[in-house]
């Protein structure tokens, strides 16, 4: 290998080894920790990605509103665990120190006063961040190969004062059901959570007869035109989403049925008698021939009867004879039953007697 090709490979590497060092940050557990406060707890212990000081620096305070309610430094930093001797090198700095991963951090009290009499539950320390400065954050890293030392941008640490708030959990407090007719063109059904400000989407649809419109998408509106209710479905599901930001107490869903209700809107189809079609002579006016029943697809549908030959009777859904019958007059007679359900469909059936 020659003296520029190891030349190219060893800058490689320093510049590789130098781009790591640079991710100087918190790690992921200090960043998702929210830590707690109180008269008795005010030290915090946050852990970095690599080894690392901590400088004397202004940090600012801020309450759940992003009003800031102190600028000041920690009252101690203290290492926590295994450390390492390094330089920590800047425009007009170069010393060798102790680095740890791991500091606590013990707030001043005046921080602390700052806290309580703001009142409220939930606060922020934005870490100090100044690039154009010489002492440009709060942490420093170790220079690697004589280069200045790595710096972490500013962060942001989550506090609570002695406890902290439970998120009200986001909810859709609408009903969960509602009926339409079945071929109903549009039924609309109001959509309402918790928070005023959620917006609404609809995450599943298999039928696509649902859409939303309106504020925030909260009018769900229902398209039954192609819905019958004499076929095998006679309910509609549609999946709906509130939101009103990331987390999952911002976020919520529900499952809305729609049933269809029956509308007398079939014909009947058969008219069925049941008894003897054979009529004795000399069978006496009033005598019981048979019962009559409809064969509709509308559930629960009301009949009436009606005969066209006067020498039969209906009553209710019994078929009676309405005179005497003799034989050497007539050895046959027939009648058209005519059954009129409760929508005013009809249908014609003809019956043949024998005497």
């Amino acid at each position: 290998m020659n003296t520029f090709n190891r030349f190219i490979i060893t800058s490689f590497c320093l510049l590789t080894l130098s781009a790591q060092t640079l991710a100087l940050d918190f790690t992921q557990a200090t960043k998702n920790t929210t830590y707690i406060l109180s008269d008795t707890q005010k030290t915090i212990r946050v852990t970095l990605d690599d080894y690392a000081r901590v400088l004397s620096r202004n940090n600012r305070f801020f309450d759940e509103n992003n009003n800031q309610i102190d600028s000041r430094d920690f009252v101690s930093s203290s290492g926590v665990g295994t450390s390492i001797t390094a330089h920590l090198k800047s425009t007009n700095f170069d010393v060798a120190l102790s680095l740890y991963k791991t500091w606590d951090l013990t707030l001043y009290s005046n921080t602390i006063a700052a806290i309580k009499e703001q009142g409220g539950k939930r606060f922020a320390i934005k870490t100090y961040y100044n690039s154009s400065l010489v002492y440009k954050s709060l942490f420093y890293g170790a220079s690697i190969n004589g280069a200045e030392s790595p710096f972490m941008p500013q962060r942001t640490i989550n506090l609570c004062w002695e406890s902290c708030p439970v998120p009200a959990t986001l909810t859709i407090t609408s009903t969960n059901t509602f009926s339409a007719n079945e071929k109903a063109a549009s039924i609309t059904h109001t959509l309402i959570a918790s928070d005023t400000t959620a917006t609404f989407s609809i995450t599943e649809n298999t039928s696509g007869f649902f859409s939303l419109s309106g504020t925030n998408n909260n009018t769900l509106t229902f398209n039954g035109t192609n819905t019958d209710f004499e076929s095998a479905t006679k309910s509609y599901t549609v999946k709906i989403k509130a939101t009103t930001g990331d987390g999952d107490d911002k976020n919520t869903e529900q499952t809305i049925t729609v049933t269809l209700n029956d509308l007398n809107d079939e014909t009947p189809t058969a008219i069925t008698l049941t008894g003897d079609r054979t009529i004795a002579e000399n069978t006496s006016t009033g005598a019981e021939l048979g019962t009559l029943s409809t064969t509709d697809a509308d559930a629960n549908d009301t009949f009436t009867y009606t005969s066209s030959n006067t020498k039969f009777t209906i009553d209710n859904n019994k078929l009676k004879l309405n005179t005497t019958l003799d034989y050497e007059n007539a050895t046959s007679l027939s009648t058209t039953i005519t059954v009129t359900d409760g929508n005013s469909h009809t249908f014609d059936k003809t019956f043949n007697f024998t005497v």
